[in-house]
């Protein structure tokens, strides 16, 4: 049933995150969004079975090469406007570990409550760090509970440029993961953090990530195919290095120096949030504990114990 002010997709890439994907479905259907689009990069932990249970709200594509899931996104919203009949108005561009929620507002409609010439909506985000006080068990939302302060806090390692909402009937194309700039419209979103982004869940998957890294290629130039990625492994030379920069460049020198004990090295010592490191970093403003959005869902949905 279409809703006053049109429906909302949310637009995600996936790959083998199946717990947390069904989660983030889970909350965002809960909250106002009507359909989610998953643009699935052939995870093979069973992600599709995780999502059976949401039925035909929510929709999936498969697809092979990292470099295409913007193109995937586009599709998977042509597929929501031709199955809903044009009356999606707002589509959001987010990844799996990023869940939208801003205390005291009863639902994402709330927040792109705009005026009809505002476009896009932009919202900050709030990171949250694993530390060695998390417990083991339950969903990262449950487990995670401190976060950086600002995006100035030496312990933030993400990004800076905002996750967007925009309206559908000015959204051309999507070739951008946090701004598209086909759409030159000033900057519009509340101030405080929304995005509760739970990028690292454990070092496990810490590993995973990095190593996944060589995903990440130039548009053009030998560097850019696929086959030729393949082609040096199956030659057993070194991964050439991905194209990033900042802080993914950094964990990735980490890997490329110590291998993978080297890496895991690196997520206990320099990445995690310590015992020890917590009283300072906290008495000095870089991190601050943050349950808001934990206790939201389990005041909403129950136990964290699923």
């Amino acid at each position: 049933m279409r809703e006053p002010g049109g429906l909302i997709v949310l637009l995600l890439t996936t790959k083998d995150e199946g717990d947390v994907l069904e989660e983030n479905v889970r909350h965002h259907l809960a909250w106002g969004v009507d359909h989610v689009g998953v643009a699935d990069n052939r995870s093979t932990d069973g992600t599709r079975d995780r999502l059976r249970q949401f039925g035909d709200r929510v929709s999936v594509e498969e697809f092979d090469d990292f470099a295409v899931r913007q193109t995937v996104r586009r599709r998977l919203l042509d597929r929501a406007q031709e199955r809903f009949r044009g009356a999606v108005a707002w589509a959001g561009v987010a990844d799996t570990d990023e869940f939208f929620w801003r205390a005291g507002a009863t639902s994402i409609r709330d927040l792109l409550d705009a005026p009809a010439d505002t476009v896009c909506v932009t919202f900050h985000q709030k990171l949250f760090l694993p530390s060695e006080l998390d417990p083991p068990d339950g969903p990262v939302w449950a487990r995670q509970t401190w976060r950086t302060t600002s995006y100035a806090s030496p312990r933030h390692t993400s990004w800076v440029g905002g996750k967007s909402f925009y309206r559908t009937s000015w959204l051309r194309e999507i070739t951008h993961e946090h701004r598209e700039p086909s759409v030159p419209h000033p900057w519009r979103g509340p101030e405080d953090g929304v995005v509760h982004h739970y990028m690292i869940r454990d070092e496990d998957q810490f590993v995973m990530k990095v190593k996944r890294l060589v995903s990440w290629r130039p548009r053009t130039g030998l560097s850019s195919k696929p086959w030729w990625h393949s082609l040096r492994a199956a030659l057993g030379l070194r991964p050439e290095r991905p194209y990033v920069s900042g802080f993914k460049m950094e964990w990735w020198m980490a890997y490329e120096r110590g291998g993978e004990e080297g890496l895991r090295r690196y997520y206990r010592d320099a990445f995690r949030l310590t015992r020890a490191a917590l009283p300072q970093l906290a008495a000095e403003g870089h991190v601050v504990e943050d349950r808001s959005f934990a206790d939201f869902l389990l005041a909403r949905d129950g136990s964290a114990a699923r």
